[in-house]
Formats: structure tokens, sequence, C-alpha cells
């Protein structure tokens, strides 16, 4: 990005790796080239080498074991350990591993620490690695494109100082926004954030990337499309009158994408895209012949307006947000989407709860369970039932929301173990989104164990790379600490979430963290809660420019 070289890490790689074949080299040799050239850890340099990502590495296991499925988040947890959010493979696992790879499993952990140097019959310990640092050998460094990213806008490593980039240089998150995972990008911001240990080298920090991303939200559409021989870039600029089939795939390819990026980035930066594919689905809709394209067209302009929805919702514009899911709700029904309709309506179910609704909430949450019992999806119906505990839990409903709670588990365990492939804007409800609504049902009617108990199922199962969601089981830890008068844990985790939203900066999580922090007014004059304000007050500074 920096250096003026127009090849992206992708095609670095991909180059890279051909030349190492062709030499001769295995692919253990070929990723310990990697791991130096890109310092990435041995797990993601074996996958990284072969041009896999993660779900295709999971696929390539399911052909294997189907019988034993995996997913990308299994690969992103084996890959992240043994750092914080990282579980570790099973022996069992590493075997698999090794044999997709084709490598022992000792290539799979050559980054493991090694104690060789405390045997007396040892001469002197082994140095470092030439470049670094002697303390963190045996660290996970997270290797991804994300951080090689980060370290662009960042000024190469965490923490240091480094001015904003210029629109060339920022534009690279959005550039092929297809190429970027936001997943890693999100595990890599934590990360970061835990390794750095100073309060006001952690903000610099942040600054910087909150500058950065500003910066990248301004990137033109030309450019959000791709680079200028990229195959995707001409169905953008097709005749707008014209049906084009490419077009329509690239804005159907792009959406997971983008509901991830609102994850990890915020609503700000994302809705401008989101925009601006909306327009272009509008486009291909109006264009498409009567049958099934125009179908396929219009649900993807209302699965497209329902993020437009959802990302103005985050911002605070709830009359924007109706009007969107509106929209969404009219044009689903028009293309027959039944899952889609049940899923806008649940996020309607969610908008009107949120402002204090929840007899409208209900109402939703109710058209959307009979709509899910129409489409057959177990994810439908879980999430139509869990739109219906949040209303009913905020109405004070507590028999009926317990209710709701056993139909969503019920409704989850089906979706669990569907072997059909779910549709992708599921891609955020799992087991963690049950548990946290469990928390937030706790809060409401239950006493403070089990609120920590719910919340902390939630944590240890939530998706690292969904900053929003984490940020909002977080503050529900928070509430229970306040409640248990736990007054510096309560402000430590908030604070927590004052830095994650530095980054995904969404107007709900302000107004939670503002409400938290009223309730910890009685003990205003503590150490805990003074530092807490000094947090807000400095996260509230806007970004350098």
């Amino acid at each position: 990005m920096t250096g003026g070289n127009s090849e992206s890490l992708r095609q670095q790689q991909t180059r890279l790796a051909a030349e190492l074949r062709s030499a001769g080299r295995t692919w253990v040799e070929a990723a310990e080239v990697f791991r130096d050239r890109f310092r990435l850890n041995p797990r993601v340099a074996l996958r990284v080498v072969r041009g896999w990502s993660q779900a295709k590495a999971a696929e390539e296991w399911n052909l294997r074991w189907p019988n034993e499925p995996k997913t990308f988040k299994s690969f992103s947890y084996w890959e992240i350990w043994p750092g914080k959010g990282g579980y570790s493979p099973s022996q069992d696992n590493l075997a698999r591993l090794a044999e997709i790879y084709e490598c022992s499993v000792a290539d799979l952990l050559a980054d493991l620490p090694s104690f060789r140097h405390l045997d007396s019959a040892r001469g002197s310990a082994p140095a470092a690695p030439e470049g670094m640092n002697a303390g963190l050998v045996g660290e996970i460094i997270v290797p991804s494109e994300a951080e090689i990213l980060l370290r662009d806008l960042l000024g190469r490593r965490p923490g240091a100082e480094a001015d904003a980039p210029s629109q060339a240089e920022a534009a690279g998150l959005y550039r092929l926004p297809e190429e970027v995972n936001f997943g890693e990008l999100a595990q890599v911001i934590i990360m970061w954030m835990q390794r750095v240990p100073h309060s006001q080298t952690r903000r610099d920090m942040l600054s910087s990337l909150t500058a950065a991303l500003a910066v990248a939200a301004t990137a033109p559409l030309l450019e959000l499309a791709g680079s200028a021989d990229s195959a995707s870039a001409a169905p953008m600029l097709a005749d707008p009158a014209r049906f084009e089939p490419a077009t329509l795939a690239h804005c159907e390819a792009m959406m997971p994408n983008l509901r991830k990026q609102g994850d990890v980035l915020g609503a700000s930066p994302t809705l401008p895209s989101a925009l601006a594919y909306r327009r272009i689905a509008e486009q291909q809709a109006k264009a498409a012949p009567q049958g099934p394209h125009r179908d396929r067209a219009v649900a993807a302009y209302a699965e497209l307006t329902q993020l437009a929805g959802w990302l103005c919702f985050n911002m605070g514009d709830y009359n924007s947000a109706q009007r969107f899911y509106d929209d969404a709700r009219a044009a689903a029904h028009e293309a027959r989407a039944v899952e889609l309709v049940t899923y806008i309506l649940c996020t309607m179910s969610h908008l009107a709860t949120w402002q204090g609704k929840p007899r409208i909430g209900i109402d939703h949450a109710v058209a959307a369970s009979a709509w899910a019992d129409q489409s057959g999806s177990p994810y439908a119906r879980a999430y139509a039932a869990d739109v219906a505990v949040r209303a009913l839990t905020a109405d004070g409903q507590a028999h009926q929301s317990k209710q709701a709670l056993d139909r969503e588990h019920t409704a989850l365990q089906a979706a669990l173990t569907d072997p059909q492939p779910s549709q992708s804007w599921w891609y955020f409800y799992d087991e963690s989104f049950f548990w946290a609504t469990n928390a937030q049902n706790a809060l409401k009617f239950d006493g403070v164990d089990r609120v920590m108990a719910t919340t902390e199922r939630a944590l240890k199962l939530n998706d690292q790379g969904n900053l929003h969601e984490r940020s909002f089981r977080l503050l529900y830890r928070a509430e229970a600490f306040a409640r248990q008068q736990n007054v510096g844990l309560a402000c430590q985790t908030i604070s927590d979430v004052v830095e994650l939203a530095s980054v995904n900066s969404t107007r709900r999580i302000e107004q939670r963290v503002q409400q938290l922090r009223r309730g910890l007014d009685p003990w205003k004059r503590t150490r805990a809660v003074r530092e807490l304000d000094q947090a807000i007050n400095a996260y509230r500074s806007p970004p350098r420019a």
C-alpha cells in the first residue's frame, strides 16, 4: 500500500507460492518462507501458501471427514491459539490438519515456546531470531492480511506514531473488500489492544486507526469495485438500463462482507457502500426480465435495503431505519422470499423494542414467527423466538419470555444440526447469541449469578470477529458487576467497550455506555469512576485528520 506497489498482498503471495513450488520447495519449506516474509505463524502459513481462505480449508476438511464437519471459525480459533480468544486443537485435529497440509504435526506447532535452553547439558541459551524481541520468543504473532494492512495504516507496529494516511493508502480497506477478512481484522485489533499495556499508547493507536478508517470511508465506488484491471469492475460500469447477471452476482457476493464490515468498522463507514450497492441492485431489479431473474434481483435489493436500515439503526437514526425496513419488507414480499421476510420482521421487532415500544416489538415477532413456520428454516424460527424473548422481557412478561426462550433453544438445536447451508444473513446467529439474549432476560427477572453465568457463556462462544456483539455482551457483564456493587470491575469492563467503540462506533453502544455510567453516579468520586470518565472523554475526542 505505502510502497507504491499496485500488486495486492494476495497477488504477491500467489506469485511467491508459485515460484517456490516451481523451484521444487515442499509445502513446509514454502510455508517457512511465508512465515518470514509475511510474519505468519505456521498454522496460517501452511494454509495461506496454498492460497486457501479459512473457509476453503474448512471445505477441504469436510470433504475428508463429513461426519465431523468444521467451519472457518474452527480454523480461526486454532490459528489464533495460544493467544487470547483461540482454542487449542486436539491431537486428532492436529493430525488431520497435518494430513490436509501435507506436513507433520510438529510443523504446525513450530511457533510454540522451546525450553531446551534450560537443559544443563546445553551450552548458552540460543539468541532470539534477528529482528525479534527476546521477550516475544514463542509469542503467537497473528499473521494475516489484516495485520499487514493495519501495520501500513498505523506505522508498521502497534502503538507506533503515524500520520493519517492518504486516501489512496487508506482505500485499501475498500478497494477490494472481498479480499479483506473482517473477522481477522477484528481479532488483530483486539489482540493488539491486549499487547499494548499503556492506555495512552492504546488510545493513540486507536485514534490513528479511526482516522485511517474515516479517510477510507470516502473511497469512491470505483475504488470499492476493484482495481482498474479487476474482473469485477466492468459490471459496475455497465449500462444501468440493462440487466447484467454478473453485476447482480457481484452485489449478492458483497452482502455478507458488508455486514461483517459493519460489525468490525461500525455503521458510518459501511453505510455509503451499502447504499451504493443498493442503488445498483435497484437498477438491476428494474431492468431484469420477469421471472426468476427479477425475483432474485428484487430479493437482493430487499436484503441490501434491510442492511441499510440496520446500519441506520446502529447510528441512532431510527426514522431512516424504519423507512428502510418497511421498503425491505415490501420488496421481500414481492420477491416471495419468505425467509428474508422473516428476518426483516425480526429486525423490525428489535428496532421497536429498542425504542421502548415492546408491544409493537411483540407484534412484529408474532408475524415473524408465522412466516418462519412457512419458511421451514430452523434459523428463522430460532431468531423469531429470540426477538420475541427480548420484546416480552422489555414488556415485563416473565413467564411468556421464558417460554419463548425454550422455543428458541429447541429451534437453535435444530439449526445447529441442520445439514442444509443457512442463508448468509444468519451468520451472526449462533449459540453465543442465544446466551446473550438469556443474559438480557436474566438482567430483568433473575439474580446476578444467572446474569454472570449466561454472559460468561456468551463471551466464551462469541465470534471474536464481531466487535459489535462483543461490546454489547461486555456491557451486560458490566451491568452485573454494578449490581454487585463491584465498581472497579464494572468500570474496567465499560472502559474496554469504550476502547472497542472507538473503532466500531455506533450510537446504540454509546447510549448503553451513558446509561450504565449514570447508574454509577453514587460512586462518582471513586478512583475507578473518575478513570472511566477520563477514558470516555478521551475517546470522545475527534479522530486526527
